[in-house]
């Protein structure tokens, strides 16, 4: 970025293959949770929406279904590999009310003004998240919406304690922190939303979590985490090459949290939403 931001953090996930189906398997678990959001902060029929850091469209594609046909919507994103197959699967389910663009969100020149921005897990991505910010919320009408969806490692746990699950989370937290992001990026929403001077905004928590033999979504969720974040794991030293074994870690998770009737969660998810 310019006016003296520094350059976004890198994105330590990549846009390879398995993170992109990962991202599909984790996209159809949290939509209740993003659906709510934009459902809460006044998303609409006709609204004009800037969905910033699309990825490969999935909350643009919501947004799409809740502005209708006299609404559109704008994703944009950095990477070229994701944008393309946001474009694909807009093609293929002939969806007209959304366009996609790459690059930088904060720096590109697009028609003004917007209804509402929104973004799903990209402000932890940022280094300087308040002033992204600010910038969206220069390309809003008054009163526009800005609604985030957060990512949150605080309080990972498991009990009685799982010794894979507990080491699996610290893992994806300190390859995702080398990797300059943020983990606690859903905590600091308030913070951030202050920072660029915008109203306190409404929040929910919630977690997607694992009860004994009834932890398949989480354990499957974490196992994709760490088989995407297997190479910085492993470049860090971390662990042992082949150590981790991707192919088999979700089934050893659930083997091992139901063995022990075991409760697990790994992150959580924060929403927040304020207008300008």
């Amino acid at each position: 970025m310019t006016g003296g931001d520094r350059d976004p953090a890198p994105y330590v996930f990549g846009h390879s293959e398995v993170e992109l189906r990962r991202l599909a398997f984790q996209a159809a678990l949290i939509e209740p949770v993003t659906r709510r959001l934009l459902v809460d902060a006044g998303v609409t029929s006709g609204m004009r929406v800037l969905d910033v850091g699309t990825g490969r469209g999935d909350v643009a594609f919501l947004v799409a279904e809740l502005v209708g046909e006299s609404g559109s919507v704008v994703g944009i994103d950095r990477a070229p590999e994701a944008v393309a197959v946001a474009r694909e699967r807009a093609e293929q389910a002939s969806i007209a009310n959304v366009s996609f663009v790459e690059g930088d969100p904060a720096e590109l020149t697009l028609p003004a003004p917007f209804d509402a921005v929104v973004g799903r897990y990209v402000l932890q991505f940022q280094s300087d998240p308040s002033a992204m910010l600010r910038r969206l919320v220069s390309r809003l009408r008054p009163g526009g919406i800005v609604a985030f969806h957060e990512i949150d490692w605080t309080g990972y746990r498991s009990y009685p304690p799982v010794a894979l699950w507990d080491r699996c989370c610290s893992l994806v937290v300190q390859a995702v922190e080398a990797g300059g992001a943020d983990t606690h990026s859903g905590s600091k929403l308030p913070s951030t939303f202050a920072a660029a001077e915008l109203a306190a905004p409404s929040m929910q928590m919630s977690a997607i979590v694992g009860a004994g033999a009834n932890c398949g979504d989480a354990a499957q969720r974490l196992a994709g985490i760490v088989a995407t974040l297997t190479p910085a794991i492993e470049g860090r030293g971390l662990v042992e090459p082949g150590e981790l074994d991707a192919e088999t870690l979700a089934q050893r998770l659930i083997d091992d949290v139901t063995a022990s009737a075991s409760f697990v969660v790994a992150s959580s998810e924060f929403t927040a939403w304020s207008r300008t």
